[in-house]
């Protein structure tokens, strides 16, 4: 037997990054990206049926312009504050996911970083939504004198529908952290 037939055996290469965290961060970020644009348009929509017999902005106006707002603004801002704030979070998510592939230490700063904004972000959009649509469903109720129509303001709906994987996806990272976690204190030294 030679020395050139005995080889040395192959040190694993230890994995550096979280594969199946990166993906799943990935396809919510790309996911929930436009998804709190909604409450945006909703938003606007409303206030535009409410003050002219108009409706609807195009895509980037909704971003730029404020409509006539027929009720006070601390409700309307506070939403759009959060959906527009909500947009580099979800970037920010985009980023971890990225390095997510690379590296674990680097995957859970910016995880970590990004559960607690995302967190106050969905809190502030659910509150202002609320708010929003009882000012505006007080106002439309005020405002029909004569042919008493039922009006309901859709906001505080298209704000939960968002809010809930908004919620609940900070909730699944800090969840699958916890057991990497519990993973890592569990493996025997060798």
């Amino acid at each position: 037997m030679n020395a050139m037939d005995v080889q040395p055996p192959m040190a694993s290469t230890p994995r550096r990054g979280f594969l199946g965290l990166g993906i799943a961060s990935l396809v919510f970020a790309l996911a929930f990206l436009p998804a709190p644009l909604a409450v945006l348009y909703e938003l606007n929509d409303e206030c535009l049926r409410m003050t002219s017999w108009s409706s609807g902005f195009s895509t980037w106006q909704t971003l730029v312009r404020l409509p006539p707002i027929p009720v006070s603004r601390y409700p309307y801002l506070l939403v759009r504050t959060a959906v527009i704030a909500a947009i580099p979070a979800t970037l920010l998510l985009g980023v971890a996911a990225f390095a997510s592939f690379r590296s674990r230490r680097w995957s859970i700063r910016l995880h970590a970083l990004y559960v607690p904004i995302q967190l106050i972000l969905m809190t502030v959009l659910l509150i202002g939504a609320h708010r929003f649509s009882t000012a505006l469903d007080a106002a439309a109720a005020s405002r029909d004198l004569a042919m008493r129509l039922p009006y309901h303001s859709n906001v505080r709906t298209t704000a939960v529908l968002i809010a809930i994987p908004g919620i609940a996806y900070p909730f699944v990272l800090v969840f699958a952290y916890w057991l990497y976690g519990l993973s890592k204190t569990r493996r025997p030294a060798r």
